[in-house]
């Protein structure tokens, strides 16, 4: 016995660090707060929700592990979009639908690219025919991040749709008010990745019109819920099957 109690006791500053090493920072938390410095508003509000700071970080470095800083910075943008800039209010939701319409638009003559921009967002420069527009869909996002986070942290609630309410929305969004999408668009929005560039820029364009002509509540309630239901994207997978498909995009 006495040799037993020996060995347990000869273990536990082997287990001590153990459990040390086990929540050791990665060497990508140990430099993320240098990193989101780069982006201000992110890093204002992780530094005042500690909560938002850990899924910022984990989302951000799954996607960095896959596919490096663009997949990072992408996942930062979606972490952004579907945990607290949905927190909005309606105006500034709507404000955000605009200012897409108005990118897609402006990349429409160019199907590739404007494919691209609906995969993976853009980077600085990467579509000089839309500086302006993706200016204000920055500023626009913008505002209703810093809305949204003052709204959640006031204790607004938001209740997360069911795989059935966005599948009814996007449903919806291609059956009109102002045009319905054909067969092909259908079929090419229902492909994703794998959908044809032009029909795919035609559908998206179709259904932001759509939602923009519902009634105001209406209209800010779908675009929240397509905003949630990008926290599901894999960007790292996105980024990768879009080079794949596009030699130069989504680089």
């Amino acid at each position: 016995m006495i040799g037993k109690k020996r060995l347990l006791v000869s273990s536990l500053p082997l287990m001590a660090a153990g459990c040390i090493f086990l929540f050791w920072p990665t060497a990508y938390e140990r430099a993320f707060d240098e990193n989101i410095a780069h982006y201000p508003l992110a890093a204002s509000i992780a530094g005042r929700d500690p909560h938002l700071r850990d899924i910022f970080l984990r989302q951000t470095e799954e996607a960095f592990n896959n596919g490096g800083w663009r997949a990072a910075n992408g996942a930062l943008r979606i972490s952004l979009a579907s945990e607290v800039a949905i927190y909005a209010d309606d105006e500034h939701i709507k404000a955000i639908s605009a200012a897409e319409l108005g990118v897609l638009l402006k990349l429409e003559s160019n199907p590739a690219a404007c494919k691209a921009y609906l995969l993976a967002g853009a980077e600085p420069n990467e579509f000089p025919q839309a500086v302006s527009e993706l200016a204000m869909l920055a500023e626009a996002h913008r505002a209703a991040i810093e809305n949204g986070f003052d709204r959640r942290s006031s204790g607004v609630k938001w209740t997360r749709p069911s795989d059935g309410e966005i599948s009814d929305i996007e449903e919806r969004l291609g059956r009109g008010p102002v045009a319905e999408l054909t067969k092909t668009e259908l079929d090419a929005d229902a492909k994703y990745l794998d959908g044809e560039a032009e029909p795919v820029c035609a559908a998206s364009i179709k259904k932001m019109k759509n939602l923009l002509a519902m009634d105001g509540p209406d209209a800010a309630d779908a675009e929240r819920i397509r905003m949630t239901n990008t926290g599901r994207i894999d960007i790292a997978h996105v980024l990768k099957t879009c080079r794949e498909q596009k030699a130069g995009a989504c680089s």
